[in-house]
């Protein structure tokens, strides 16, 4: 027991240490001599865990996007209600965001699909199932005449994905912008405003 206890603790001694390189360096930036160096580890245990630096990130990548996946399932299961699904989505990427600030930066390279990220698809398909979460409350919003119906369920989350991400973006640059309950209340009226009733009318001397 005492040596698998010791293996668990190597193991996530690496995928901290990789973590914080990764989100310092990018993957390309970082080296796998630079990984074993920083961990203490030799290159034979590393790739016992792991089997190479590809299958280390991929490792990160599914552990951060599951870990978000079951806090989003999780915040919302106590309300039914679509706005207030959609806070509690919004308040729990907010604090997942506070509390893992390394995987927001690893966020930001999966963000521009490098072709020298080996988890492009992996990472797109989790995408896809948080657009598929979010999907099936606004597709309850659609139908309680909450949304507009001319744009698609899958339009309005990728819309509303935007929207967080942004904020956690401009959070990065601005420390002092808060993200939490307040904002998230704040976000969510922001996407429904602009996704109920008709368009504003702007007024003449902005149109032109």
């Amino acid at each position: 027991m005492a040596r698998t206890n010791g293996s668990e603790q190597t193991r996530q001694q690496i995928l901290a240490v990789a973590l914080r390189l990764f989100a310092m360096h990018g993957y390309a930036g970082t080296s796998t001599q630079a990984i074993i160096a920083a961990s203490r580890v030799s290159k034979p245990v590393l790739y016992y865990h792991f089997g190479s630096k590809a299958g280390l990130f991929r490792v990160i990548v599914d552990d951060a996007e599951t870990q978000l996946l079951e806090t989003i399932l999780k915040s919302k299961a106590d309300t039914t209600d679509v706005r207030s699904q959609l806070v509690e989505i919004c308040a729990a990427m907010f604090q997942f965001a506070r509390e893992n600030p390394s995987l927001v930066a690893l966020a930001l390279e999966l963000s521009s699909i490098s072709r020298q990220c080996p988890s492009t698809k992996q990472c797109l398909g989790k995408i896809r199932q948080w657009q598929s979460i979010v999907g099936i409350v606004i597709e309850q919003g659609r139908n309680e005449g909450l949304l507009r119906k001319q744009f698609s369920s899958e339009e309005l989350a990728v819309g509303f994905h935007g929207l967080i991400r942004s904020h956690i973006l401009h959070s990065i640059s601005h420390p002092q912008w808060p993200l939490n309950r307040s904002m998230s209340e704040r976000v969510v009226s922001l996407f429904l405003n602009g996704t109920v009733g008709q368009l504003p009318n702007f007024p003449q001397h902005i149109t032109n």
